[in-house]
């Protein structure tokens, strides 16, 4: 996993030797091009290898808890009676964000691929685009993923921070029902080290 570091909210993460990564976000294809669409958004990370694409959003809430409360509860539920001293107009809980950020992520690969080579800030882009060739994105024993990695002390005395994730899991996984994926929300404790690992 040497050197494949990559750093987002405070948080680096080491991505294996051989997955190709990019914060989709600092792209030229993306701040040129796909930003252009209002309320265009991506998530954080995609990885990449031959077997596996990843799209990865994480959201590092230590020391923000009470403002980002709001946030873990699926579906919006409680965007509007809990306390935050952040304006949530506008704003989603976190099922609702990253299902629309893949989306959107998606959109913006099959959107770079209909260029060809004809736009070089898609080269950046290539091996994610040859990922969503037709016989490679579609063949199950390519995996795909989409993780939420949430950090933060949100477990209290009716909830575990387990169940908080599990019930995001499970509320993203029905967004996403329209593509083949693995969706997880996992933390520091939790995540897959074959995907990446947490580095200090």
């Amino acid at each position: 996993m040497e050197n494949n570091i990559k750093e987002e909210s405070g948080l680096k993460f080491q991505f294996p030797k051989k997955d190709t990564v990019i914060k989709f976000d600092d792209t030229k294809f993306y701040r040129d091009y796909f930003n252009k669409l209002p309320e265009a958004k991506g998530v954080d990370f995609i990885s990449v290898d031959k077997d596996k694409i990843a799209f990865i959003e994480v959201k590092n809430c230590i020391g923000d808890e009470g403002n980002c409360r709001w946030r873990i509860a699926p579906n919006n539920q409680k965007r509007n009676t809990t306390h935050t001293s952040v304006n949530v107009e506008g704003r989603d809980s976190l099922d609702i964000e990253v299902a629309q950020k893949t989306a959107m992520t998606v959109a913006a690969l099959v959107g770079a691929k209909s260029f060809g080579n004809t736009k070089e800030c898609v080269s950046e882009l290539r091996e994610y685009i040859q990922f969503l060739a037709k016989d490679t994105f579609s063949d199950d024993s390519k995996k795909k993923y989409v993780i939420l990695f949430l950090e933060g002390d949100f477990g209290g005395k009716t909830r575990s921070k387990k169940m908080i994730m599990k019930s995001l899991q499970d509320s993203m996984n029905k967004k996403l029902q329209w593509i083949n994926c693995r969706v997880s929300v996992v933390d520091s404790d939790t995540y897959d080290p074959r995907l990446f690992q947490i580095v200090s």
